[in-house]
C-alpha cells in the first residue's frame, strides 16, 4: 500500500501497555486507552513503513524521461521481499538505498530480476538524498553488484553518476539476427551489452523489434544507436528483454558504450544523447580512463510510506 504524504516522516515506533481491560460504557467515554481495552487488545504497535519517491530521471524540455522509485529502507529486507516490492511498483527500476556508515548501499530491481547497473535508478537515488531528505552536497558513494559508485551535484540543475565504463569489440552483424534490420556496425560492450550502429535518425525512430527475437540474441542489453538527432549528437533506443524491459525508456547505463564508441569514431570524450523511446530523455556524457560520467536532470514525481 502507497500512501501519500506532504513530508517526509521519521520512522516511529509506539507501544501501548493495557493493564486493565474495563470495559463499562461509562468508562470507555473516560479514556481513549480503555477503548483499546474494550477491545481485549494487550499491546498496540504503531510504525511507519519505509519512505519513496517516484522520480522521473533524464527529463528535458519535452522529454519525461524514465520513472524509478526510490526505497530507503529502515531496515534490512530479503532479497524476495525487495523483488516483490518491485514487481508490485511495476517501473522499469526501482532502487533500495540504506545508509551504512558513510557511504550508502544501493541496489536495483526491475519487476523480474535483480541487476547490476542501473543509470537512471542511480540518479534518481542521489536526487532525493539531495533534494528530498536534505543530506549535504558534496560527493556522495555508493556500495553496489557494480562496485563503489559516486555522484555529485553540478551546475545549472544537473546531477552527475560515475558509471564503469565499457570496452568495445566489434562483432559480425549475424550475432543479431536481422532484428534490427540492416546495421552498418555492431560492438560487444562490455559483458553484457551490444551496441548496433543503424543508418540514421528515422530508421532509429522507425525500428519494430519483436521482443521475442531480440531475447534469442545473446545479451541482457540491445543499444540501437546513429549519429545525430534533435540537437544532441547520438540518438539510441535500448532492449533488454532478458531483463524483463521489452523497451527501456532512458538507459543511463547506456552511456558506458555510446560514450567510448563516440570517442572512437570522433575523438571527442563529451557526447549529448537522446534516448527516442516513447517517453524520451536527453544525457550528457564524459569519458574519464575508467569510468563515465552521465549527467542528466530529475524531478520527483511523488513521495509516500511503503507498508510493507
Amino acid at each position: 500500500m502507497i500512501q501519500d504524504t506532504s513530508r517526509a516522516t521519521p520512522a516511529v515506533y509506539a507501544g501501548v501497555k493495557i493493564k486493565r481491560r474495563d470495559t463499562h460504557p461509562k468508562t470507555l467515554r473516560r479514556s481513549r486507552v480503555r477503548v483499546w481495552q474494550s477491545l481485549m487488545v494487550d499491546f498496540v504497535n504503531v510504525s511507519f513503513g519505509h519512505r519513496l519517491w517516484w522520480v522521473d530521471a533524464f527529463i528535458g524540455d519535452a522529454e519525461r524521461g524514465n520513472p524509478a522509485v526510490v526505497v530507503l529502507l529502515e531496515r534490512p529486507m530479503e532479497d524476495d521481499e525487495l523483488q516483490q516490492i518491485a514487481f508490485e511498483l511495476g517501473v522499469s527500476e526501482t532502487a533500495f538505498v540504506r545508509r551504512v556508515g558513510e557511504t550508502w548501499s544501493l541496489r536495483w530491481f526491475t519487476p523480474t530480476v535483480e541487476v547490476d547497473l542501473c543509470g537512471h535508478a542511480t540518479l534518481a537515488t542521489l536526487h532525493v538524498l539531495l533534494t528530498e531528505l536534505g543530506v549535504p552536497g558534496g560527493e556522495f558513494y555508493f556500495q553496489t553488484r557494480s562496485g563503489v559508485l559516486s555522484g555529485r551535484r553540478l551546475k545549472d540543475g544537473m546531477l552527475g553518476v560515475d558509471l564503469p565504463r565499457s570496452y568495445i569489440e566489434l562483432l559480425d552483424a549475424s550475432v543479431l539476427n536481422g532484428t534490427l534490420g540492416p546495421v552498418s556496425e555492431v560492438y560487444q560492450a562490455g559483458a553484457q551489452s551490444v551496441l548496433a550502429v543503424v543508418e540514421d535518425y528515422d530508421t532509429l525512430c522507425g525500428l519494430s523489434v519483436d521482443p521475442m527475437s531480440l531475447f534469442l540474441v545473446p545479451s541482457s542489453i540491445v543499444i540501437a544507436a546513429c549519429y545525430g538527432g534533435p540537437n544532441v549528437d547520438v540518438s539510441i533506443r535500448v532492449f533488454a528483454p532478458r531483463l524483463g524491459l521489452a523497451e527501456d525508456h532512458v538507459t543511463g547505463s547506456a552511456m558506458c558504450a555510446v560514450s567510448p564508441w563516440w570517442v572512437e569514431k570522433v575523438g571527442s570524450p563529451t557526447v549529448s544523447v537522446r534516448q527516442a523511446s516513447a517517453r524520451g530523455g536527453v544525457m550528457f556524457a564524459r569519458l574519464f580512463e575508467k569510468n563515465v560520467e552521465v549527467a542528466g536532470m530529475a524531478r520527483t514525481f511523488f513521495g509516500g510510506d511503503l507498508r510493507a
